[in-house]
């Protein structure tokens, strides 16, 4: 009797604690950058004095900005061009990302990095706007 007895108790406690695990909530982090469902990256340096969530809010609004333009909303091309030892992501006159060498330390050049945000972007505004397509 008193083994079933700490079975049971065992058992409950595990399951006390597997619901509490599964209870807490997942917060994003406000330096992520996504849209569409798509995750693209998250700015983790501060750059000219801003810092890096503030700069993850600016692309957000970007982003938001690209999604609300009606010429775009068909699709466009996303682009990709140096600028200086930074990297400049553009969907068509709206500059959403600028990739400085801190954001690419550890991943390769400017350049490299803004081609691989560049891709995940389009994806996801393809994914927002279904029936456009964002090209890189």
């Amino acid at each position: 009797m008193p083994f079933n007895r700490t079975i049971a108790i065992a058992a409950v406690l595990v399951g006390v604690a597997v619901v509490a695990g599964i209870a807490k909530p997942a917060f994003a982090d406000p330096r992520d950058v996504s849209v569409g469902g798509v995750w693209i990256t998250r700015i983790t340096h501060d750059w000219a004095g801003v810092s890096a969530a503030d700069r993850a809010t600016e692309i957000t609004r970007r982003i938001t900005q690209v999604l609300s333009v009606p010429q775009l909303r068909q699709g466009t091309v996303v682009a990709v061009r140096q600028d200086g030892a930074n990297a400049l992501i553009t969907v068509g006159d709206i500059l959403v990302f600028m990739v400085t060498p801190a954001d690419a330390e550890g991943e390769g050049s400017p350049m490299h990095v803004a081609k691989y945000w560049a891709a995940l972007l389009g994806q996801g505004l393809t994914r927002a706007l279904p029936g456009s397509a964002f090209y890189f």
